[in-house]
Protein backbone atom coordinates (compact mmCIF):
# COMPACT_ATOMS: atom_id res chain seq x y z
CA UNK A 1 0.00 0.00 0.00
CA UNK A 2 2.89 2.37 0.75
CA UNK A 3 4.29 1.65 -2.73
CA UNK A 4 0.88 2.46 -4.20
CA UNK A 5 0.90 5.85 -2.50
CA UNK A 6 4.46 6.63 -3.53
CA UNK A 7 4.02 6.07 -7.28
CA UNK A 8 0.72 7.95 -7.27
CA UNK A 9 2.50 11.03 -5.92
CA UNK A 10 5.13 10.88 -8.68
CA UNK A 11 2.73 10.70 -11.63
CA UNK A 12 1.12 13.82 -13.08
CA UNK A 13 -2.47 12.85 -12.31
CA UNK A 14 -5.13 15.42 -13.15
CA UNK A 15 -8.38 16.00 -11.26
CA UNK A 16 -11.18 15.49 -13.79
CA UNK A 17 -13.83 13.50 -11.94
CA UNK A 18 -15.67 13.44 -8.65
CA UNK A 19 -14.38 10.62 -6.46
CA UNK A 20 -15.01 8.40 -4.66
CA UNK A 21 -17.99 7.24 -6.66
CA UNK A 22 -20.89 5.78 -4.65
CA UNK A 23 -20.77 2.19 -3.41
CA UNK A 24 -23.99 0.75 -2.02
CA UNK A 25 -26.29 -2.27 -1.93
CA UNK A 26 -28.73 -3.22 -4.68
CA UNK A 27 -31.57 -4.43 -2.50
CA UNK A 28 -34.03 -5.10 -5.32
CA UNK A 29 -31.49 -7.19 -7.19
CA UNK A 30 -30.90 -9.09 -3.96
CA UNK A 31 -34.59 -9.92 -3.79
CA UNK A 32 -34.71 -10.85 -7.47
CA UNK A 33 -31.77 -13.24 -7.14
CA UNK A 34 -32.51 -14.38 -3.57
CA UNK A 35 -28.91 -13.58 -2.68
CA UNK A 36 -27.33 -10.91 -0.52
CA UNK A 37 -25.53 -8.68 -0.17
CA UNK A 38 -24.96 -7.40 -3.72
CA UNK A 39 -23.24 -4.05 -4.16
CA UNK A 40 -22.79 -1.67 -7.08
CA UNK A 41 -19.90 0.72 -7.63
CA UNK A 42 -21.29 3.69 -9.58
CA UNK A 43 -18.48 4.52 -11.99
CA UNK A 44 -21.19 5.57 -14.42
CA UNK A 45 -21.42 8.84 -12.45
CA UNK A 46 -17.82 10.01 -12.36
CA UNK A 47 -18.78 13.66 -12.82
CA UNK A 48 -17.28 14.43 -16.24
CA UNK A 49 -19.68 14.70 -19.20
CA UNK A 50 -22.02 11.69 -19.29
CA UNK A 51 -19.80 9.86 -16.79
CA UNK A 52 -18.12 6.50 -17.06
CA UNK A 53 -14.90 4.60 -16.48
CA UNK A 54 -12.81 6.56 -19.00
CA UNK A 55 -12.77 9.55 -16.63
CA UNK A 56 -10.43 7.67 -14.31
CA UNK A 57 -8.20 6.69 -17.23
CA UNK A 58 -8.10 10.20 -18.67
CA UNK A 59 -6.86 11.65 -15.39
CA UNK A 60 -3.61 9.77 -15.97
CA UNK A 61 -3.50 9.76 -19.79
CA UNK A 62 -4.05 13.49 -20.11
CA UNK A 63 -1.74 14.03 -17.16
CA UNK A 64 0.95 12.42 -19.29
CA UNK A 65 -0.05 14.61 -22.25
CA UNK A 66 0.18 17.79 -20.16
CA UNK A 67 3.54 16.67 -18.76
CA UNK A 68 4.76 16.39 -22.36
CA UNK A 69 3.43 19.90 -23.08
CA UNK A 70 1.02 18.61 -25.73
CA UNK A 71 -1.62 21.02 -27.03
CA UNK A 72 -3.70 18.84 -29.37
CA UNK A 73 -5.27 15.57 -28.22
CA UNK A 74 -6.31 12.96 -30.77
CA UNK A 75 -8.85 10.33 -29.71
CA UNK A 76 -10.39 7.76 -32.02
CA UNK A 77 -13.08 5.12 -31.99
CA UNK A 78 -16.42 4.02 -33.45
CA UNK A 79 -19.22 6.54 -33.82
CA UNK A 80 -20.61 6.01 -30.32
CA UNK A 81 -17.23 5.81 -28.56
CA UNK A 82 -17.55 6.74 -24.89
CA UNK A 83 -13.82 7.41 -24.77
CA UNK A 84 -14.09 10.00 -27.55
CA UNK A 85 -16.88 11.90 -25.83
CA UNK A 86 -15.19 11.92 -22.44
CA UNK A 87 -11.87 12.92 -24.02
CA UNK A 88 -13.64 15.87 -25.66
CA UNK A 89 -15.21 16.83 -22.33
CA UNK A 90 -11.87 16.58 -20.52
CA UNK A 91 -10.11 18.66 -23.19
CA UNK A 92 -12.79 21.34 -22.85
CA UNK A 93 -12.18 21.42 -19.11
CA UNK A 94 -8.40 21.59 -19.59
CA UNK A 95 -8.55 24.10 -22.48
CA UNK A 96 -6.80 21.67 -24.84
CA UNK A 97 -7.66 21.28 -28.50
CA UNK A 98 -9.24 17.93 -29.30
CA UNK A 99 -9.67 16.03 -32.55
CA UNK A 100 -11.91 12.96 -32.75
CA UNK A 101 -11.46 10.37 -35.50
CA UNK A 102 -14.47 8.12 -36.09
CA UNK A 103 -14.58 4.96 -38.17
CA UNK A 104 -18.00 5.61 -39.65
CA UNK A 105 -19.94 7.94 -41.91
CA UNK A 106 -21.04 11.35 -40.72
CA UNK A 107 -24.71 10.91 -39.78
CA UNK A 108 -27.59 13.00 -41.04
CA UNK A 109 -28.96 13.11 -37.49
CA UNK A 110 -26.71 13.29 -34.44
CA UNK A 111 -27.71 10.96 -31.60
CA UNK A 112 -26.16 9.66 -28.39
CA UNK A 113 -22.50 10.50 -27.89
CA UNK A 114 -22.32 12.13 -31.33
CA UNK A 115 -24.88 14.69 -30.21
CA UNK A 116 -22.81 15.42 -27.11
CA UNK A 117 -19.71 15.82 -29.28
CA UNK A 118 -21.61 18.25 -31.51
CA UNK A 119 -22.68 20.31 -28.51
CA UNK A 120 -19.01 20.42 -27.46
CA UNK A 121 -18.20 21.71 -30.97
CA UNK A 122 -15.27 19.32 -31.17
CA UNK A 123 -13.34 18.80 -34.42
CA UNK A 124 -14.59 15.40 -35.65
CA UNK A 125 -13.20 13.45 -38.63
CA UNK A 126 -15.51 10.81 -40.11
CA UNK A 127 -13.39 8.46 -42.21
CA UNK A 128 -15.97 5.89 -43.27
CA UNK A 129 -16.46 2.21 -42.49
CA UNK A 130 -12.79 1.31 -42.13
CA UNK A 131 -10.98 -1.30 -40.08
CA UNK A 132 -9.30 -0.51 -36.77
CA UNK A 133 -5.90 -0.76 -38.47
CA UNK A 134 -6.97 1.70 -41.17
CA UNK A 135 -8.23 4.10 -38.52
CA UNK A 136 -4.91 3.82 -36.70
CA UNK A 137 -3.05 4.64 -39.92
CA UNK A 138 -5.22 7.74 -40.41
CA UNK A 139 -4.49 8.86 -36.82
CA UNK A 140 -0.73 8.36 -37.30
CA UNK A 141 -0.78 10.41 -40.51
CA UNK A 142 -2.80 13.13 -38.79
CA UNK A 143 -0.22 13.19 -35.98
CA UNK A 144 2.61 13.79 -38.48
CA UNK A 145 0.59 16.48 -40.26
CA UNK A 146 -0.06 18.34 -37.00
CA UNK A 147 3.62 18.15 -36.04
CA UNK A 148 4.59 19.68 -39.39
CA UNK A 149 2.17 22.54 -38.62
CA UNK A 150 4.14 23.25 -35.45
CA UNK A 151 1.63 21.72 -33.05
CA UNK A 152 2.34 19.24 -30.25
CA UNK A 153 -0.15 16.39 -30.71
CA UNK A 154 -0.76 13.50 -28.34
CA UNK A 155 -2.57 10.30 -29.33
CA UNK A 156 -4.84 8.50 -26.89
CA UNK A 157 -4.01 4.95 -27.88
CA UNK A 158 -6.26 1.88 -27.92
CA UNK A 159 -9.37 3.54 -26.52
CA UNK A 160 -7.45 4.54 -23.41
CA UNK A 161 -6.63 0.91 -22.61
CA UNK A 162 -2.96 1.58 -21.95
CA UNK A 163 -0.64 1.53 -18.99
CA UNK A 164 -1.51 5.11 -18.07
CA UNK A 165 -5.20 4.42 -18.63
CA UNK A 166 -5.12 1.35 -16.41
CA UNK A 167 -3.70 3.41 -13.54
CA UNK A 168 -7.18 4.84 -13.09
CA UNK A 169 -8.41 1.41 -12.03
CA UNK A 170 -5.37 0.67 -9.92
CA UNK A 171 -6.54 3.73 -8.04
CA UNK A 172 -10.17 2.55 -8.15
CA UNK A 173 -9.46 -0.76 -6.46
CA UNK A 174 -7.77 1.11 -3.63
CA UNK A 175 -10.81 3.40 -3.47
CA UNK A 176 -13.11 0.37 -3.09
CA UNK A 177 -10.77 -1.08 -0.47
CA UNK A 178 -10.96 2.14 1.58
CA UNK A 179 -14.75 2.40 1.19
CA UNK A 180 -15.17 -1.14 2.48
CA UNK A 181 -13.15 -0.22 5.57
CA UNK A 182 -15.10 2.99 6.14
CA UNK A 183 -18.57 1.53 5.46
CA UNK A 184 -18.03 -1.86 7.11
CA UNK A 185 -18.58 -3.81 3.88
CA UNK A 186 -16.87 -7.15 3.38
CA UNK A 187 -16.90 -7.49 -0.39
CA UNK A 188 -15.37 -10.76 -1.50
CA UNK A 189 -15.88 -10.77 -5.28
CA UNK A 190 -15.83 -7.93 -7.79
CA UNK A 191 -17.33 -8.15 -11.28
CA UNK A 192 -16.41 -5.82 -14.14
CA UNK A 193 -16.77 -5.85 -17.93
CA UNK A 194 -13.73 -6.63 -20.07
CA UNK A 195 -13.37 -4.95 -23.47
CA UNK A 196 -9.82 -4.07 -24.52
CA UNK A 197 -8.60 -4.94 -21.02
CA UNK A 198 -7.72 -1.55 -19.54
CA UNK A 199 -10.16 -1.63 -16.62
CA UNK A 200 -9.36 -5.29 -16.00
CA UNK A 201 -5.59 -4.74 -15.99
CA UNK A 202 -5.87 -1.92 -13.49
CA UNK A 203 -8.16 -3.85 -11.15
CA UNK A 204 -6.00 -6.98 -11.28
CA UNK A 205 -2.71 -5.14 -10.81
CA UNK A 206 -4.03 -2.93 -8.00
CA UNK A 207 -5.63 -5.89 -6.24
CA UNK A 208 -2.28 -7.70 -6.28
CA UNK A 209 -0.48 -4.68 -4.79
CA UNK A 210 -3.04 -4.59 -1.98
CA UNK A 211 -2.49 -8.28 -1.20
CA UNK A 212 -5.54 -9.70 -3.00
CA UNK A 213 -8.37 -8.45 -0.75
CA UNK A 214 -10.86 -9.26 -3.54
CA UNK A 215 -11.48 -11.93 -6.13
CA UNK A 216 -11.64 -10.16 -9.51
CA UNK A 217 -14.07 -11.51 -12.12
CA UNK A 218 -13.79 -10.02 -15.60
CA UNK A 219 -16.72 -10.72 -17.92
CA UNK A 220 -15.54 -10.44 -21.53
CA UNK A 221 -17.92 -8.51 -23.78
CA UNK A 222 -15.91 -8.96 -26.96
CA UNK A 223 -12.94 -11.33 -27.06
CA UNK A 224 -12.36 -14.96 -26.18
CA UNK A 225 -10.58 -15.66 -22.92
CA UNK A 226 -7.09 -16.13 -24.39
CA UNK A 227 -7.23 -12.95 -26.48
CA UNK A 228 -8.48 -10.82 -23.61
CA UNK A 229 -5.90 -12.37 -21.28
CA UNK A 230 -3.11 -11.40 -23.66
CA UNK A 231 -4.42 -7.82 -23.84
CA UNK A 232 -4.46 -7.65 -20.04
CA UNK A 233 -0.94 -9.05 -19.71
CA UNK A 234 0.41 -6.48 -22.16
CA UNK A 235 -1.25 -3.59 -20.34
CA UNK A 236 0.00 -4.83 -16.97
CA UNK A 237 3.53 -4.79 -18.40
CA UNK A 238 3.02 -1.16 -19.37
CA UNK A 239 1.81 -0.38 -15.83
CA UNK A 240 4.90 -2.08 -14.39
CA UNK A 241 7.13 0.09 -16.57
CA UNK A 242 5.42 3.23 -15.28
CA UNK A 243 5.32 2.35 -11.58
CA UNK A 244 8.45 0.19 -11.40
CA UNK A 245 6.46 -2.12 -9.11
CA UNK A 246 6.54 -5.69 -10.48
CA UNK A 247 3.50 -7.91 -10.90
CA UNK A 248 4.96 -11.21 -9.75
CA UNK A 249 1.92 -13.38 -10.31
CA UNK A 250 0.40 -15.54 -13.01
CA UNK A 251 -2.66 -13.86 -14.47
CA UNK A 252 -4.81 -16.98 -14.26
CA UNK A 253 -4.10 -17.21 -10.53
CA UNK A 254 -4.89 -13.53 -9.94
CA UNK A 255 -8.39 -13.31 -11.40
CA UNK A 256 -11.13 -15.10 -13.31
CA UNK A 257 -11.64 -14.14 -16.95
CA UNK A 258 -14.99 -15.39 -18.21
CA UNK A 259 -16.00 -15.43 -21.88
CA UNK A 260 -19.33 -17.26 -21.57
CA UNK A 261 -21.47 -14.14 -22.06
CA UNK A 262 -19.87 -12.20 -24.92
CA UNK A 263 -22.18 -13.56 -27.63
CA UNK A 264 -21.05 -12.46 -31.10
CA UNK A 265 -18.76 -9.75 -29.79
CA UNK A 266 -18.56 -6.01 -29.37
CA UNK A 267 -21.78 -4.05 -29.79
CA UNK A 268 -23.89 -7.15 -30.39
CA UNK A 269 -26.38 -8.13 -27.73
CA UNK A 270 -27.22 -11.57 -26.53
CA UNK A 271 -30.89 -12.35 -25.91
CA UNK A 272 -30.23 -12.10 -22.16
CA UNK A 273 -28.32 -8.81 -22.27
CA UNK A 274 -30.92 -7.17 -24.52
CA UNK A 275 -33.60 -8.06 -22.02
CA UNK A 276 -31.57 -6.89 -19.02
CA UNK A 277 -31.09 -3.44 -20.60
CA UNK A 278 -34.88 -3.12 -20.23
CA UNK A 279 -35.29 -4.91 -16.90
CA UNK A 280 -32.43 -3.49 -14.82
CA UNK A 281 -33.63 0.15 -14.79
CA UNK A 282 -37.03 -1.05 -13.59
CA UNK A 283 -35.29 -3.10 -10.92
CA UNK A 284 -32.79 -0.57 -9.54
CA UNK A 285 -33.48 2.73 -11.31
CA UNK A 286 -30.07 2.53 -13.00
CA UNK A 287 -29.56 2.47 -16.77
CA UNK A 288 -27.12 0.18 -18.54
CA UNK A 289 -26.20 0.14 -22.24
CA UNK A 290 -26.07 -2.56 -24.88
CA UNK A 291 -22.33 -2.97 -25.33
CA UNK A 292 -20.54 -3.51 -22.01
CA UNK A 293 -22.45 -3.44 -18.75
CA UNK A 294 -25.47 -5.40 -19.93
CA UNK A 295 -23.36 -8.48 -20.72
CA UNK A 296 -21.26 -8.17 -17.58
CA UNK A 297 -24.33 -7.86 -15.39
CA UNK A 298 -25.95 -10.86 -17.12
CA UNK A 299 -22.78 -12.80 -16.31
CA UNK A 300 -22.79 -11.82 -12.65
CA UNK A 301 -26.50 -12.58 -12.25
CA UNK A 302 -26.09 -15.98 -13.91
CA UNK A 303 -23.09 -16.90 -11.78
CA UNK A 304 -25.02 -15.94 -8.63
CA UNK A 305 -27.96 -18.12 -9.72
CA UNK A 306 -25.61 -21.04 -10.39
CA UNK A 307 -23.87 -20.63 -7.00
CA UNK A 308 -20.57 -19.79 -8.68
CA UNK A 309 -19.85 -16.90 -6.30
CA UNK A 310 -18.80 -16.83 -2.70
CA UNK A 311 -19.73 -14.14 -0.17
CA UNK A 312 -20.50 -10.48 -0.80
CA UNK A 313 -20.33 -9.43 -4.45
CA UNK A 314 -19.94 -6.06 -6.17
CA UNK A 315 -20.60 -4.96 -9.73
CA UNK A 316 -18.56 -2.07 -11.17
CA UNK A 317 -20.85 -0.09 -13.48
CA UNK A 318 -18.49 1.47 -16.04
CA UNK A 319 -20.99 3.81 -17.71
CA UNK A 320 -21.75 4.30 -21.39
CA UNK A 321 -24.97 6.21 -20.74
CA UNK A 322 -24.50 8.55 -23.70
CA UNK A 323 -24.43 5.73 -26.23
CA UNK A 324 -27.75 4.37 -24.98
CA UNK A 325 -29.59 7.19 -26.79
CA UNK A 326 -28.46 5.85 -30.16
CA UNK A 327 -29.32 2.21 -29.55
CA UNK A 328 -33.04 2.29 -30.36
Amino acid sequence: MEELHSWNKCINKLELGIFPTPLYRMTNAEGFLNYKPIYIKRDDITGLGPGGNKTRSLEYILGDAVRQDSNVIIASGPLQSNLCTLAACACSKLKLNCILVHSGEKPDKFEGNLLLNKILDVDAHYIGEVSENERTKYVDELFVKLEKEGKRPYIIMNGGSTGYGALGYVNAIYEIFKQCKELGFRINEIFAPGGNGGVAAGLIYGNAILGFPFKINIISVEYDKDTLSNHIRNIIKEVEEITQIPFNYKLEESCSIIDDYSGKGWGRNTIESEQLVLDFPKMEGIFIENVYNSKALVGMFDMIRKSRVNGEVCFIHTGGFGSLFSQW
